[in-house]
């Protein structure tokens, strides 16, 4: 090799790099963030809601975790839904910011590292309504259904500390929060998007320990206060979980999608005490555990699910029903129950009763 070869062959290749670098560092980006998950080439207003785990009908009330692995091809999911609560999501974020919305400086970090995770997954898991471009320096991720378009590539000379989460909020269907572990080894609520609330806000309880967070909850510190502690310490990169719940909400008749997903009071007002079947909602949530491999914080993740309470399949019916007479005096209290128990208990008598006659029917008809 020639001595003018040593010298073009380098100035060729730093060349090619300035000419493609915009390329390069997607091609870097992408590869650094492992392997792919299998992509869903369907358009999301097609999509049927991710199924939501079913009431199972314990005969003894106790608090408990639940905890299961993570479905992680479906960490974050999109549905028929997804346009009708970003819209939900945009107004909130727009005119109630500071009660949906809270990062402490601390956080700044794990949030930039949640939006990228995000990010990487919903450019695989739905390409055709997510993919990655570059701006000037930096990767950011499309928006094709909304036409937003975040950066994902660090912080910009204009960054607020609220704009990762807020970005990686407007893209997922889910609320995320960011958990860290303080001086005294709890975990704390260091950052929080969370916009379907039920019964707080999070510029009331940003910062707030776990511990803390649960305590209008009964029984929850006697019976599950140290496994959570315990769960949180274990959870690794390379074991996501999860885990569901429910609640009882009763809506008023003029209550829109807005005010049935953002609910920072009580989730049943006491003047509603004999509400009809279309007022009464099941609300449960999906919850997912995920940390972080760099920064080493955990995502919370929740995806609230509305059921109308006339839609809910019968065995459920029955199980809600059976869970309802487990629940101590002070739980039923903290559920609403004094509220719509009544009604749920008229209506699954109402039910079982309509299903007997129709199977009797059913019976005569074929023994002939």
């Amino acid at each position: 090799m020639t001595v003018f070869s040593l010298v073009a062959l380098p100035i060729i290749l730093l060349s090619l790099i300035v000419r493609y670098q915009k390329e390069i560092r997607i091609w870097l980006w992408t590869l650094q963030k492992g392997k792919s998950h299998n992509g869903c080439t369907e358009n999301p207003s097609d999509l049927k809601p991710y199924p939501a785990q079913p009431i199972p009908g314990r005969e003894r009330y106790r608090v408990m975790m639940d905890i299961r692995k993570l479905d992680a091809q479906n960490w974050l999911t999109l549905d028929k839904n997804y346009m009708d609560e970003h819209r939900v999501r945009d107004a909130l974020l727009r005119e109630k910011r500071n009660q949906v919305l809270q990062c402490l400086p601390e956080s700044v970090g794990a949030c930039r590292e949640a939006l990228e995770e995000v990010s990487h997954f919903l450019c695989q898991r739905f390409p055709n309504t997510f993919e990655t471009t570059m701006h000037e320096i930096n990767p950011h991720i499309q928006n094709r259904m909304t036409g937003e378009k975040f950066n994902i590539g660090g912080a910009g000379r204009d960054e607020n500390p609220t704009d990762a989460l807020e970005a990686a909020v407007r893209l997922t269907m889910e609320d995320l929060s960011i958990l860290m572990m303080n001086e005294d080894g709890e975990y704390y609520l260091a950052a929080s998007a969370s916009l379907f609330p039920t019964g707080w806000t999070v510029d009331q309880r940003i910062g707030w320990t776990i511990s803390r967070l649960h305590e209008p909850v009964p029984l929850w510190h006697q019976q599950v206060a140290n496994s959570v502690s315990k769960f949180l310490a274990r959870l690794t990169p390379n074991s996501p979980m999860e885990r569901s719940n429910y609640f009882i909400e009763v809506k008023r008749p003029d209550e829109n999608l807005f005010d049935i997903l953002y609910r920072p009071g009580s989730l049943c007002e006491k003047d509603l005490s004999n509400p009809s079947s279309e007022e009464i909602i099941i609300r449960r949530e999906r919850q997912t555990f995920r940390r972080l491999p760099r920064t080493g914080a955990i995502v919370f993740g929740v995806k609230t699910f509305l059921t109308p309470l006339d839609e809910l399949p019968m065995q459920e019916f029955e199980n809600l029903a059976k869970e309802m007479e487990t629940w101590p005096e002070n739980v039923g209290e903290y559920k609403g129950k004094n509220v719509w128990g009544a009604k749920v208990k008229e209506l699954y008598r109402s039910r079982k009763q309509n299903a007997e006659i129709k199977w009797g029917k059913r019976g005569d008809v074929t023994s002939q």
